[in-house]
């Protein structure tokens, strides 16, 4: 049994890279994960994972693994989560790519319980390792 306590907001990116609608645009899909959200905070969230400004007339199902994965880690970083729940969240990434998940999960309050085989990141990230 797991208890998530009232003041627990998780946050989840899973492996497969959960990219809801194709067809929409990058700004569309980061506005759909919240829709009451700020446009500013979320350009600002695209910026901090390196999409640029052509970047955003691209659809979801164009972007590469690795955009995909930025795509949704920053819908993730948009909900502020104090718990969050990462899958190999540096799979697909460049180097550049990958610092930059790095300087977002270090902005973030809270736990982060991650799978990866990306060494480097874990002892970068991580107090406790249990290992399966």
């Amino acid at each position: 049994m797991i208890r998530i306590g009232p003041s627990i907001r998780t946050g989840c990116a899973a492996q497969q890279q959960e990219v809801r609608d194709g067809d929409r645009t990058i700004p569309e899909e980061m506005m759909a994960s919240l829709p009451e959200s700020n446009e500013i905070v979320a350009f600002g969230l695209l910026r901090n994972f390196l999409f640029t400004r052509e970047d955003l007339r691209k659809r979801v199902s164009n972007l590469s693994g690795g955009e995909r994965n930025c795509l949704q880690l920053a819908a993730l970083m948009k909900l502020k989560p104090n718990f969050l729940i990462l899958a190999e969240p540096t799979n697909y990434l460049d180097i550049p790519a990958r610092e930059a998940v790095e300087d977002a999960l270090a902005d973030c309050e809270g736990s982060i319980l991650v799978v990866s085989h990306d060494r480097y990141f874990l002892d970068k990230f991580v107090i406790r390792v249990i290992e399966l």
